[in-house]
């Protein structure tokens, strides 16, 4: 009954990841392409800085926005394609069920972790609204990055729900690639 369960798990797992496969490119080309503008916006600054004797005003704050999409929107899809790094330690001295059981109560742990804080950025975006914060040279509302923070953790914490509910194929195969070794 058990492997049923995983299967159907798995199921709707593979599902809702393609589900997602307009998703994905457009994180990954708005990721890519404020990298290739903050990398842009350095190398004008510092001409303009050095060769001209006048850096761009603002540039500091516009590659910190750039800096915080780069990273907010990769969050979630490294969580989705199960690529944030891991040290395990104990896997090779426990059952299988065990580790199952560990994987699933770290994903909620997670996911539990990523609600919270989504939840503190999105109570502080809001003061930031309320009280009309700016950026100090181009005067951009501080509160849409802190919503846009906010969204991309509740969907972090969405796609480690999800992996704490349904077994991952990639799971499974490292299960099952450890008790082969296990066995020989």
């Amino acid at each position: 009954m058990t492997r049923s369960n995983t299967k159907i798990g798995q199921h709707y797992w593979l599902l809702f990841q393609d589900g997602c496969c307009y998703l994905f490119p457009a994180i990954t080309w708005t990721s890519a392409l404020a990298l290739f503008g903050m990398m842009l916006l350095t190398v004008l600054d510092v001409l303009g800085r050095y060769v001209l004797g006048t850096p761009i005003l603002g540039g500091s704050e516009l590659t910190g926005f750039m800096l915080l999409v780069l990273v907010m929107l990769m969050l979630p899809l490294l969580v989705f394609k199960d690529d944030q790094i891991r040290v395990d330690l104990l896997t090779d001295a426990i059952s299988s069920g065990v580790a199952k059981w560990i994987e699933r109560i770290y994903a909620l742990g997670l996911s539990v972790g990523c609600v919270y804080l989504a939840m503190t950025v999105f109570k502080l975006a809001t003061r930031a609204d309320r009280k009309r914060l700016v950026t100090e040279y181009l005067e951009i509302p501080a509160s849409w990055a802190m919503y846009a923070i906010a969204a991309c953790l509740f969907l972090s914490a969405f796609a480690f729900f999800l992996r704490a509910v349904c077994t991952t194929a990639v799971l499974e195969h490292r299960l099952q690639s450890m008790e082969g070794d296990r066995h020989d």
